[in-house]
């Protein structure tokens, strides 16, 4: 049966003309928390990173993906066993996830055939949908592409991914993670040159709702451009992080807006899978580079894969960007890099530096067409100052295993370790399902 239409959104209230101004987030940056627990030494993405081959060459499917019926049970299934659970399950946005009835890509459920991969790793699902969304569109995003992701927040390479594509096509990127609960997760909301990361945990439920509505009614097209759906996210005054959106919008591997809006088709899938691999193996690699005693074999394919990505970032953003003046050697070189340093001493300093980064401080300057200059490829990523308002914890570490299997000869359909690391914050050990 066809779904029932959204309820009417709240009514855009441009800044300045009467709306509630946006406000900063109060409590911890659980979007910053999630990056030091997934890149971190040991942390979420280690167990996958140290599994990447750089023989494995991009594939990019052209076909429909494979939703599967989900449930509740599904999903706790994904959060209680990290490796034979499925692991994040992503599909279209709903009032109640997941309801009566919800169709979702999970991500390691190999049963399904029609998927992208490079390196040895799927693409992240939250990608298939958005190249779902291509594919249904004959070849174009739609002024926003809408997704929601179950049981897992969103990791750095997608949040990368959506600033990394919003900017230049001027499309708007919608991403609700823990999308099963109204009280933890963040709204993500990447509109055009606007980064809106919106923590449920400092909402109250009727900001949440509004929130809710918005998503709802920009996913059927209710908005007509990235502005509109700016206008109506402001409307509702509910909190940023400010943290997490100074510290995204702080990549230095952002193109110039709008220098891409002819974008579409297969020229705009490539794109897509350039950018997302080339993130991917950015902050995947950063958890073994980081770590001072990974065998020099895993970080040396860390290293390959970063060099492939970045040819096949310049080969796939080349033809389309002639003429405008941007350096997309130096580009490619910031987007394979993490964005925090990964020489384990610095990464160490550049953690605890973070609860003494209270003050607004400048951010990193972005590339631009005007001032693209050559980026050395193995030059560590700069530390912002950001006002970061959550507490770290040394707790030591502990002692670990390796899992020293070399990479099959096809894509793994082991799901990664997902265990909090020892860097976490106790209270982020407890609220996020890594």
């Amino acid at each position: 049966p066809a779904a029932a239409p959204p309820p009417p959104p709240p009514a855009p209230v441009a800044p300045g003309s009467g709306g509630r101004p946006l406000r900063a987030a109060p409590g911890p940056s659980y979007v910053l928390q999630h990056y030091h627990c997934t890149g971190c030494p040991d942390g979420a993405f280690s167990w996958r990173a140290a599994q990447v081959d750089p023989r494995k060459a991009m594939f990019v499917c052209h076909e429909p993906r494979e939703y599967r019926s989900t449930i509740l049970r599904d999903i706790q299934v994904s959060k209680e066993d990290k490796r034979r659970g499925g692991g994040p399950r992503v599909g279209p946005f709903q009032e109640r996830i997941p309801g009566t009835g919800w169709e979702a890509l999970p991500k390691y459920d190999y049963t399904t055939r029609n998927r992208s991969s490079a390196f040895n790793e799927r693409m992240h699902v939250e990608w298939e949908k958005h190249v779902d969304h291509i594919l249904a569109g004959g070849g174009e995003l739609p002024v926003a592409s809408v997704v929601a992701k179950a049981g897992f927040r969103s990791c750095a390479p997608c949040c990368r991914d959506m600033l990394a594509l919003a900017r230049p096509t001027g499309k708007a990127f919608i991403m609700v993670d823990l999308a099963e609960d109204d009280e933890r997760g963040t709204f993500h909301f990447v509109l055009g040159d606007e980064y809106l990361p919106v923590p449920k945990e400092a909402c109250n439920p009727l900001e949440v709702a509004a929130l809710k509505k918005v998503v709802a009614a920009a996913q059927v097209g209710h908005y007509g451009s990235g502005r509109d759906l700016y206008e109506a996210v402001v409307g509702v005054g509910a909190p940023v992080d400010e943290a997490a959106q100074a510290f995204y919008m702080g990549d230095k591997a952002l193109m110039p807006s709008g220098c891409a809006m002819h974008l579409k088709g297969t020229a705009l899938l490539q794109v897509l899978h350039a950018e997302h691999f080339a993130r991917l193996v950015a902050e995947y690699g950063a958890s073994i580079m980081r770590d001072a005693v990974r065998p020099a074999k895993q970080k040396d394919a860390v290293l390959q894969c970063r060099a492939r990505a970045k040819r096949t970032l310049m080969a796939a953003w080349s033809s389309h960007l002639a003429g405008r003046g941007i350096d997309v050697e130096a580009y490619a070189a910031a987007a394979v890099a993490p964005l925090l340093p990964e020489d384990p001493g610095e990464y160490t300093q550049s953690r605890r530096s973070l609860r003494a980064l209270r003050q607004a401080g400048a951010m990193a300057p972005r590339l631009t067409a005007a001032r693209l200059q050559a980026v050395d490829e193995n030059a560590q990523s700069p530390e912002l100052p950001l006002k970061v308002p959550h507490r770290w914890t040394g707790a030591a570490r502990r002692h670990r295993s390796r899992d020293a299997r070399s990479a099959c000869s096809g894509v793994s359909t082991a799901a990664p370790d997902d265990a909090a690391s020892a860097w976490s914050d106790p209270s982020e050990t407890e609220e996020e399902p890594l």
